[in-house]
């Protein structure tokens, strides 16, 4: 029996246990079993805790790696909250896309700040080939012509300005940009539209997962995006599925995330 536990962050959610109860386990089997969401627990991804130091090892529902997750590493910090495993108001956490600073501004209900640090616009970074920044970048769909931009932020994202993003057809041609050759190791796809200056509207194509109801680090690449278009201000709310995510973006281009992370299942996973 594997003891597991399953958070969501606005609709996102993941399979957390803790790294030592892992040991012995395949994880490119085991995750993808547990993640399934009809023959085991279901969740778009699955989270180790390395206790010392305090690292999040973050899998997505196939049981690739990927370097780091906006709503996953709130469900993270909830869970060393529940666990305790710390008790602070402010702490670290290393992930692979750096150290991240969380600061928990409510208990109950749960909310936390996340510094999310700066995008990288590198097309070494969003793993292109292509000299300068991957921006009104034309990516080739079924013979025709979209214009993205692609960088990294905490991951590799992709924005897509578009009309609706609840639109199937839309939905479906951001799963062919997530495929496409251009990209060595694939991209998440925001599909985006701005409401107003203060409020975005989002979905997500997830590398690796598919549509998800969810992406922080999606949320503030949109945001991000958006500002640097002039298309918004700073400080947005950024509106999903079945939540929605603050961010503000400081004056050295620093983007900062605040969210909620709920835990909904606490037991034992039969293997």
């Amino acid at each position: 029996m594997l003891p597991v536990t399953k958070y969501h962050g606005c609709g996102n959610d993941f399979i957390i246990l803790r790294e030592e109860d892992a040991v012995g386990y395949d994880l490119n089997t085991l995750i993808p079993a547990v993640c399934d969401r009809h023959t085991g627990l279901g969740a778009d991804g699955l989270i180790l805790v390395r206790v010392r130091p305090l690292t999040m090892l973050f899998y997505n529902c196939d049981g690739s790696r990927a370097p780091m997750c906006g709503n996953g590493i709130r469900c993270f910090a909830k869970f060393c909250l529940d666990e305790g495993i710390i008790d602070a108001k402010q702490f670290d956490i290393e992930t692979l896309a750096g150290i991240k600073t969380v600061t928990i501004t409510s208990r109950d209900p749960f909310f936390a700040q996340v510094a999310m640090g700066q995008a990288d616009f590198s097309p070494e970074a969003v793993g292109v080939s292509q000299s300068g920044p991957v921006l009104d970048f034309p990516v080739s769909v079924e013979g025709k012509t979209v214009l993205v931009d692609s960088f990294f932020m905490s991951t590799v994202h992709t924005v897509w300005f578009v009309e609706n993003p609840e639109d199937p057809e839309t939905q479906r041609i951001a799963g062919l940009i997530c495929e496409s050759p251009l990209y060595r190791e694939k991209t998440n796809v925001n599909m985006a539209r701005v409401l107003d200056r203060r409020t975005l509207l989002m979905r997500t194509w997830e590398r690796g997962v598919g549509m998800t109801l969810a992406c922080g680090t999606g949320a503030c690449a949109a945001a991000l995006d958006a500002y640097r278009r002039g298309y918004c201000e700073n400080e947005v709310e950024i509106l999903l599925p079945k939540g929605r995510l603050a961010i503000q973006i400081d004056r050295d281009g620093g983007v900062w995330m605040s969210g909620p992370a709920e835990r909904i299942i606490k037991g034992a996973y039969e293997i």
